[in-house]
């Protein structure tokens, strides 16, 4: 997300051990905000935010109608602004995304956030907020809110391996038969996996250690490695804390209406669910696969 000179500006007076963090805060709330360039105006108010200067925390009318929040139910959540829109309306799930498309960065798929906005669009639809809330009995504390991540390719620097719902994405790569190899060895010296191996002018990909990261596909000069769709690796299930766990691939190639199907069908579990378990023990009772019958 590009910054425009003033609110730049105001980012450069931040300590440099927490510009970064300060960074993905203001560009949280612009992205709440509708917009594309970040002003002083966001800065100003993430600023004011954190200082806990956000407004009463009651739920405005299009969220909650006209009933009010319960202040003693999020008064441990009012701690952390984060749990929070611009607006003082609790938002009870944490999306995360890379920032490769902010920085040019090389090994960009595609742009993270792009697929954030339209997954933090479908929590909207579904509720998901007001309807866990409701199911919460007491205190709601930082663990009940659902954590997901969006990365733009398989590096998955927004860390989606431990999130209850993680994305990354693909860039399938497939040879070519129809194209004649000329044994230029680039594809071999540029994949990481070590998964490409080149002999009598025939290659090979061993699709066990491929990432589908699309790099051979990009340095290859005669076309024999080409790159399908853009997809996505999606993950659910992975958690921190005094027992980490990875999150478990449900699908390794989807589409992005399959990943919103399945994001769906995350959220149906965790609504439906009579207990307040972490995600990755609701998966674990219910079973991986499922969950894949589901999607």
């Amino acid at each position: 997300m590009e910054w425009n000179k003033s609110a730049s500006l105001l980012l450069e007076k931040v300590p440099p051990f927490v510009q970064k963090t300060v960074r993905e805060k203001v560009e949280t709330l612009a992205r709440e905000r509708g917009k594309t360039l970040v002003t002083e105006a966001e800065v100003m108010a993430a600023r004011d935010s954190f200082m806990n200067k956000t407004p009463p925390i009651t739920a405005a009318p299009h969220a909650f109608g006209k009933k009010s929040v319960d202040n003693k139910k999020l008064s441990i959540l009012k701690k952390y602004p984060k749990y929070f829109d611009n607006d003082g309306n609790p938002v009870l799930y944490q999306i995360k995304t890379c920032r490769g498309a902010e920085v040019n960065c090389p090994f960009l798929i595609a742009d993270s956030n792009v697929l954030a906005d339209k997954i933090r669009n479908r929590l909207e639809e579904l509720k998901f907020t007001e309807k866990l809330m409701n199911k919460i009995e007491g205190q709601i504390l930082p663990h009940h809110s659902m954590k997901l991540a969006v990365s733009g390719c398989p590096n998955s620097c927004s860390m989606p391996q431990i999130k209850d719902f993680g994305v990354h994405a693909i860039e399938p790569v497939l040879v070519d038969p129809a194209s004649e190899c000329i044994e230029c060895m680039k594809c071999v010296e540029t994949c990481r996996e070590d998964a490409i191996t080149v002999q009598g002018g025939h290659v090979t990909i061993d699709m066990e250690k491929c990432v589908h990261c699309g790099l051979c596909a990009k340095v290859c000069p005669s076309g024999s490695i080409k790159t399908g769709k853009k997809k996505y690796r999606v993950m659910i299930g992975g958690k921190v804390g005094r027992h980490p766990k990875f999150a478990i691939e449900i699908l390794p190639q989807a589409d992005e209406s399959t990943t919103l199907k399945a994001l769906d069908v995350c959220v149906e579990m965790i609504l439906s669910s009579k207990t307040e378990h972490r995600f990755r023990a609701l998966l674990e009772q219910q079973g991986i696969e499922e969950i894949k019958k589901r999607i």
